[in-house]
């Protein structure tokens, strides 16, 4: 093992999706994770980049507030693993992706956002044009609540959405 091999697994605790197994606790609500024959339980999911790297995942310990391990990809765990570790994220992770915009009205003091989501119709509040981002095709809207909204690539919204959408940005 070379030196940074060693520091990756030793410091960053960066680990092999392969070498571990994840499994949904119903009684406590939490995950359940088994690594190099230890078990961890209670352990909470952290994606510190929940959009420029969505697969990127800390597990860390609720009790003792520790991380247990760096999950590089979590696309290459075994198929139970995966589902277990995404039904815990997506719950956490609130994160509506705007399928269609319906109407954006502006008050003058704020855009008021009607729109239809992959979580179903949604009315929310922008409080400005700096509450909108654009990273490539993607558009994220934080609203006056502080919630995130998602437009994945605004390029394959219909006509009308984009015209909706060009009112804000």
């Amino acid at each position: 093992m070379t030196s940074v091999e060693h520091y990756v697994k030793t410091f960053l605790k960066i680990t092999d999706p392969n070498m571990m197994k994840i499994y949904y606790d119903n009684s406590n609500d939490a995950l359940t994770l088994y690594l190099d024959g230890v078990v961890y339980r209670n352990v909470d999911p952290i994606k510190p980049f929940p959009l420029s790297n969505p697969n990127y995942v800390i597990l860390r310990s609720k009790s003792s507030g520790k991380d247990i391990c760096i999950i590089p990809d979590i696309r290459i765990l075994d198929e139970n693993s995966l589902k277990n570790l995404e039904y815990v994220i997506n719950k956490k992770y609130f994160i509506p992706v705007i399928i269609k915009i319906n109407e954006i009205t502006h008050t003058g003091e704020f855009f008021i956002c009607n729109v239809k989501t992959n979580k179903g119709n949604r009315l929310f509040k922008v409080w400005g044009r700096r509450n909108i981002f654009r990273l490539g095709n993607t558009i994220v809207i934080f609203d006056s609540d502080e919630n995130l909204y998602l437009i994945e690539n605004y390029e394959k919204l219909d006509k009308k959405s984009k015209e909706e959408l060009m009112k804000m940005i």
